[in-house]
């Protein structure tokens, strides 16, 4: 059966995903489409198919909105038939008025937005393709509005801020942010008692949907061990009874992130990394990552022979190769990984734009052993 017909724009690609996810506790997968406005070929037997869906969504977007030609203006209006049948939900957008400058529809269509709760979508979809279902008594459908009702597209948006801003968050999920190398723990944070047997918790990533129960710290928190992602974003699901009551999004990182931005801030990375970690780790994971870069790669550590002759003629960096950044920071391993690599020979002839070779920049630095071992090169 043709159900539920999602139409987006690439940047709200994700919704998309995750709106079919949401859309499947109630009409099966095969039931719904999503159709990106922006990739599409609008071939012409769409036109007679794609309006035979029961429930039409669009994710009205800045970049749906700014991708719209004549053709895709013509495409929407024959088939977001008929509006009372379409569910409009502003992702990132105020409100839907300019939509309706730019097309030619008659009549109103749902609107909701993207501060609204799971259960909220279910409901407004559920109407449409299931007229005479009645929705249980625990979905708030306060801020699901008829786009219809009003010409005043301002003071219905004021109204859906301020009914958003009072209302009370009933389940909340902590940590924001998980750390890939130590996820530690998910807190749930409950406004009311739940009964622990019927709540769950669902992590829903790219490639991976994990579903699992709760254990509990008292009555009102409850918590899970993290699971093992990847960085990047992570829905989270709370099912309590076999229903979402709250879906939340959570974000995972990895340490190198998190530093990454202030490594480009400071004038000397490496400098500025010894300061944390001892040399030698930071010598043994450098040493670690050419290695099997070289074996994996073939790739040399040192540049071409016409590289070299430019760079020894130009003078201009202070690390011309990677032997001259070891024999400043007192790297040994990496020294000794470097001296074995064939150009070795060569790249201890260059100078720097201080005109220190590395022997020589050993030396000045106090690394008398690596001063030692360049030498005996």
């Amino acid at each position: 059966t043709k159900d539920v017909l999602v139409i987006y724009g690439q940047e709200a690609e994700e919704w998309a995903l995750y709106l079919k996810f949401l859309f499947g506790h109630i009409v099966s997968e095969g039931g719904i489409l999503l159709y990106n406005l922006e990739t599409s070929t609008f071939k012409h037997q769409e036109l007679f198919c794609l309006p035979s869906y029961k429930c039409k969504l669009l994710i009205l977007s800045c970049g749906l909105l700014n991708c719209l030609n004549q053709e895709r203006c013509y495409f929407l209006e024959q088939v977001l038939k008929p509006l009372e049948n379409v569910v409009i939900l502003l992702c990132g957008v105020e409100n839907s008025r300019i939509l309706y400058e730019t097309l030619t529809l008659d009549g109103g269509s749902r609107e909701i937005s993207t501060d609204q709760k799971p259960e909220e979508y279910i409901a407004v979809v559920t109407g449409i393709i299931q007229p005479d279902h009645q929705t249980s008594s625990d979905i708030n459908l306060t801020n699901i509005r008829a786009a219809s009702e009003t010409t005043d597209f301002s003071s219905k948006n004021e109204v859906l801020s301020k009914s958003l801003e009072t209302k009370e968050q009933s389940i909340l999920v902590l940590p924001k942010r998980v750390s890939c190398e130590n996820p530690g723990e998910i807190f749930i944070l409950l406004k009311d008692e739940i009964d622990d047997e019927t709540l769950e918790i669902e992590f829903i990533s790219d490639n991976q949907q994990i579903r699992t129960q709760t254990a509990s710290w008292n009555k009102k928190v409850k918590y899970v061990k993290a699971l093992d992602f990847p960085a990047g974003p992570v829905y989270v699901n709370i099912y309590c009874g076999g229903v979402i009551k709250t879906t939340a999004h959570i974000e995972y990182y990895s340490a190198l992130e998190e530093i990454e931005p202030i490594l480009e801030k400071v004038a000397d990375p490496i400098a500025f990394t010894c300061q944390f970690s001892s040399v030698e780790k930071v010598d043994n994971v450098l040493t670690l990552l050419l290695k099997s870069k070289v074996s994996t790669y073939e790739f040399s550590p040192f540049r071409s022979g016409e590289e070299h002759r430019q760079q020894a003629d130009s003078h201009l960096e202070e690390f011309p190769t990677l032997l001259h950044c070891a024999a400043r920071f007192g790297l040994k391993n990496l020294t000794m990984f470097l001296l074995s690599c064939p150009e070795a020979t060569w790249a201890c002839k260059i100078t720097n734009k201080y005109g220190d070779d590395p022997e020589s920049i050993a030396e000045k630095h106090g690394h008398k052993e690596l001063r030692k071992l360049i030498k005996e090169l």
